[in-house]
């Protein structure tokens, strides 16, 4: 690292700490905290934007990034600088913004120093819509869209966003009608993911989707056109999801944006793997209805379950489209990890629903012994079964546009990773999961009864959810690995 890195770096490292003292002083002189939080998140971001600028390599931010990170962690967990935390004890914004420094300098600047514009757009979206958003939404009575977003803060964030995008990519070079049009959809992709997300995570989603549509556009490959119209053909899935009661509100949009992503920037042998779990999947809520309390009523799916079925394929997707324009090893490991993920997902998805209804008084994985229906970590031979369908089910799905080509070798991967990711997911359910006594007999149930509650076995930090993100971590991985050999 360069001298002047270095010594920048100290100097940015005390000018945020000076930041967050200024912050604490002015609340302590009387400033409300949600107005000292508001300056400081401004503040980091306004410097944050300009950084490619500053350093002479990404090395040092990269350095930085980590830094904060750790630092907000703690002082989030220990309470520390309430001029910051106080005004919102459960956001983890603080965490979540230098967290999005990472992925923002992989697919930027550490590509190609030409993205450093975007790099820099991500984060003014972010420290300015952002504030917008909130500042009126507090101040007006207009509808809520979520729990975290009214209808006049997400119309204040997706009007200032595309206000400021569309400067920054005129000032930058980009022909009117481009930079107008990605514009108008990397403000709207953002406002819903701003709008869908909660607990301060939208300081890292947000950054995500603005680069998740401005960096393809750059490029010659794809064009606003193109992702136009798979932000309307996933629209339409979403509403089709949340129309039928498969998924509620966020989880719908969320499965929206999946799909526009899987259209717009993966191509059909992307998006039939996708279609092959998704709807698959939500088929098995057609057949008869396990018997009485066997196990769960059927429920929409939420924003979490989409995320923890979807959201390793989804980063993979991304992943490709933010790399470098010419990196067939890196999309060949990418999509292999794909179909493992989503094979996974399947696996296990299938095996639940299957094995609840038709497999019998299950056993658990970690200690043999015969448990309750619907039990987590629990196997029957039936929902083994199913679920090893379910994998090559999604794994095989390229073959409709690859019949006899390179595609078939990584069906092979993607299904044996799929079963990896299902026994890894019921391994930790039978373990680390978080189970609470049942109060309707014996045995175990995932849920607390009862806010508070420690959990009897596992971990309380550890849900379902959690463990199906794990099982399409092992999934993905697995494919990986299979496909490197």
């Amino acid at each position: 690292m360069p001298p002047s890195d270095g010594l920048l770096l100290l100097a940015s490292s005390l000018g945020i700490g000076a930041l967050v003292a200024g912050a604490g002083l002015l609340r302590r002189r009387g400033w409300a905290d949600s107005a000292t939080r508001r300056l400081v998140h401004v503040g980091v971001c306004l410097f944050v934007a300009p950084a490619p600028w500053l350093f002479s390599a990404p090395v040092p931010l990269y350095v930085l990034a980590a830094g904060f990170v750790g630092i907000n962690a703690a002082a989030k967990t220990r309470g520390w600088w309430p001029g910051v935390h106080a005004a919102k004890t459960t956001s983890w914004g603080t965490v979540a913004l230098p967290l999005a420094v990472v992925p923002a300098l992989a697919a930027t600047w550490s590509v190609a120093p030409e993205r450093r514009l975007l790099f820099a757009a991500a984060f003014l979206v972010v420290g300015c819509a952002d504030p917008a958003a909130a500042w009126i939404g507090e101040r007006t009575d207009g509808p809520s869209l979520t729990e975290a977003a009214t209808l006049w803060g997400s119309t204040a964030f997706a009007g200032s966003a595309g206000l400021l995008l569309s400067g920054l990519l005129l000032w930058g070079g980009w022909p009117a009608p481009r930079a107008l049009s990605a514009a108008a959809i990397a403000a709207g992709v953002a406002t819903t993911v701003e709008a869908i997300s909660r607990r301060g995570w939208d300081n890292l989603t947000v950054v995500v989707a603005v680069l998740a549509v401005l960096v393809p556009l750059q490029g010659p490959a794809v064009t606003a056109s193109t992702l136009g119209l798979a932000l309307l053909g996933g629209g339409a899935f979403g509403g089709l999801a949340w129309g039928v009661g498969a998924l509620n509100g966020p989880g719908a949009a969320a499965a929206a944006l999946f799909a526009a992503t899987l259209v717009g920037l993966g191509g059909t042998a992307w998006v039939l793997p996708g279609l092959a779990f998704f709807v698959l999947s939500s088929a098995l809520s057609a057949l008869p209805e396990a018997p009485e309390g066997d196990g769960p009523a059927p429920t929409r799916r939420t924003l979490r379950q989409v995320m923890a079925n979807g959201g390793v394929a989804w980063a993979l997707l991304l992943t490709v489209g933010g790399g470098p324009g010419e990196a067939p090893t890196l999309r060949a490991a990418c999509y292999a990890g794909f179909l493992g993920a989503l094979a996974a997902a399947a696996a296990d998805t299938w095996a639940t629903e299957v094995g609840i209804r038709y497999g019998g008084a299950p056993r658990s994985l970690w200690s043999g012994r015969r448990v309750a229906p619907g039990t987590s970590g629990a196997v029957t031979l039936a929902g083994t079964g199913a679920g090893a369908l379910g994998a090559v089910a999604v794994a095989a799905a390229p073959l409709l546009v690859d019949p006899t080509g390179l595609a078939v070798p990584s069906v092979a991967h993607g299904a044996a990773a799929g079963l990896v990711g299902m026994g890894l997911d019921s391994l930790a359910g039978a373990t680390i999961q978080a189970q609470y006594r049942s109060t309707e007999g014996e045995g175990y149930t995932e849920h607390p009864s009862a806010p508070g509650e420690r959990p009897a076995r596992g971990w309380a930090a550890v849900d379902n959810d959690a463990v199906n993100l794990l099982g399409t971590l092992g999934g993905a991985a697995a494919s990986v690995v299979l496909w490197t050999l």
